[in-house]
């Protein structure tokens, strides 16, 4: 494959359908909450973060990649993207073996905080035997949420896990790889995570799974500790991350290079009225993080723009829909202070 070639991005992993529901409070066992409001919406890592960068610009040809059933909540993720002929669904597998995975997601509406129930569906059936890396004309490849990918952490003798055998044969290819987590508490965090780290250019992950992942406090009671950020950094970068760590939180983001280079990012200061949802904030600052690097922007533009979307991204309740074009991204610093960050 020539370098003319690699262009496109490709986007691989989950697919989900999010049936979200707002509720006035989250209740104990044998309670009541009252729905307030709901949607139903496209989720999962390869749906969101292809989906945000179709937004972003009509001009980048997308390959998102994955496994989803010959089912209704298949049909409805795929007509997502009809309106965006560039991209390219080829590889998009659909089997009988099993559903397409779902998720109900409770949001609770004074705190936006989320709570998930998770089917895992047709995203178990994942694996490097669904990917056709010749048909592949990129120079990035996105993984995620690799911790709930069961065929891609499956054990291999060589590499540790399935995952990161396939992200070496990408690498051998001169492909940019990044890698995004769930939220997931599980003993095997690092387990399943760490073998990939070594063959992965960025690593995009939230507070929590930079905790686990680390096993360095990120916060004390609610306040974070911003003194650890690069230490936390540090460590995954030690790991085998090839050039950058990208730590994102409700208060903003911090991103750690191999050459040192460090970025501390306020988020903007919305007022209550603008956010409906967080639903799928994290895979659009993902998206902005892939969007800013692959288009040669500096890490400074970049993790401006990653946090734009991130906010933009709350203004609506699925996990795409509040997303536009990437100058009306940026044009959200422009609208809203940022907060501070002491």
């Amino acid at each position: 494959m020539t370098a003319e070639l690699q262009k496109g991005i490709a986007c691989a992993g989950n697919w989900t359908l999010d049936l979200v529901k707002v509720i006035d409070y989250y209740p104990p066992e044998h309670s009541l909450a009252n729905i307030t409001a709901e949607s139903m919406g496209g989720g999962g890592c390869a749906f969101n973060v292809s989906l945000n960068l179709a937004k972003f610009d009509g001009e980048l040809d997308l390959y998102p990649l994955g496994v989803i059933g010959n089912d209704a909540y298949g049909d409805f993720l795929i007509d997502q993207f009809r309106p965006y002929s560039h991209v390219r669904l080829e590889q998009l597998r659909r089997t009988s073996r099993d559903g397409t995975s779902y998720t109900d997601v409770f949001n609770v509406a004074s705190t936006g905080h989320r709570t998930f129930f998770h089917y895992r569906g047709a995203n178990r059936l994942f694996s490097p035997d669904e990917v056709d890396l010749d048909e592949l004309p990129v120079d990035w490849f996105h993984l995620g949420y690799l911790n709930l990918l069961d065929a891609m952490y499956q054990p291999d003798e060589q590499f540790g896990t399935v995952a990161a055998r396939f992200l070496a044969r990408i690498c051998d290819r001169n492909i940019k790889t990044s890698i995004d987590l769930v939220s997931l508490d599980s003993d095997r965090y690092k387990q399943i995570v760490s073998p990939a780290l070594r063959f992965t250019s960025y690593c995009v992950i939230n507070d929590f799974e930079a905790e686990r992942l680390s096993g360095i406090a990120i916060r004390w009671e609610k306040a974070l500790i911003l003194a650890n950020l690069k230490r936390i950094a540090t460590h995954i970068l030690g790991l085998g991350v090839e050039e950058m760590v990208v730590i994102h939180f409700p208060e903003g983001a911090y991103a750690l290079a191999k050459d040192g280079g460090e970025i501390l990012q306020p988020s903007l200061d919305l007022p209550a009225s603008y956010i409906v949802g967080s639903t799928g904030a994290g895979d659009s600052f993902c998206a902005g993080v892939i969007y800013g690097l692959s288009k040669g922007w500096s890490p400074e533009k970049t993790l401006r723009f990653a946090t734009c979307a991130g906010a933009m991204n709350l203004s609506d309740l699925t996990t795409t829909g509040g997303i536009r074009p990437w100058a009306e991204v940026l044009e959200m610093e422009g609208k809203f202070p940022y907060r501070g960050l002491a």
